[in-house]
């Protein structure tokens, strides 16, 4: 068919430029990296404890050093601060965390100084033996706060680092103190 097309516009003077051939293979239809096969062939997608076990078993390889510390309430928001000592295995650094309550306990801002070791110091078999029920020994409590509302944003004073800023939308403060200082 396309011998005839040709054949027509040359007899007309004109010219006509063949479609580009595709070249290569078809591109395979890539699985789903979440789906695994099941014996029936059936593709399901892989449950959070699975994602989770296969994450824990990855974990020496990826993190030079890792510390799991659960509190009470879920945490909004944290942010590191600055580094206060500094050893040759490991730098104590500050840390601020905020823990959202259900009303029954006020929020809290939680100051906290954590002993990071330095990278490819930790031993894989310690990191990968954490205990995700358990609060880190690494991480200490140096100070709570009771804070007025649920805290979003937390941020340190670059010229003092002893004074935070915080940052909440709680209908609880009034628009003008939505932004709290901390030293």
């Amino acid at each position: 068919m396309e011998s005839d097309e040709a054949a027509a516009a040359a007899a007309e003077g004109g010219t006509v430029t063949p479609a580009p051939k595709k070249r290569g293979r078809k591109p395979k239809i890539k699985e789903d990296s979440q789906t695994k096969e099941q014996s029936g062939g059936k593709k399901t997608k892989q449950s959070v404890d699975e994602k989770y076990t296969q994450w824990k078993g990855l974990v020496p390889i990826l993190y030079d050093w890792l510390a799991n510390h659960n509190l009470v309430w879920p945490s909004l928001s944290c942010r590191w601060g600055p580094q206060l000592d500094q050893a040759t295995y490991k730098n104590r650094q500050r840390l601020y965390l905020s823990e959202q309550t259900d009303g029954s306990v006020p929020n809290t801002l939680v100051i906290a100084n954590c002993e990071v070791v330095k990278p490819r110091v930790a031993a894989a078999e310690h990191i990968s033996q954490f205990n995700e029920e358990a609060r880190s020994p690494f991480v200490k409590k140096y100070k709570t706060i009771i804070h007025p509302g649920e805290v979003n944003r937390i941020r340190e004073l670059p010229q003092n680092s002893k004074i935070i800023a915080t940052h909440t939308d709680s209908p609880d403060v009034s628009a003008a103190a939505s932004i709290l200082l901390w030293s």
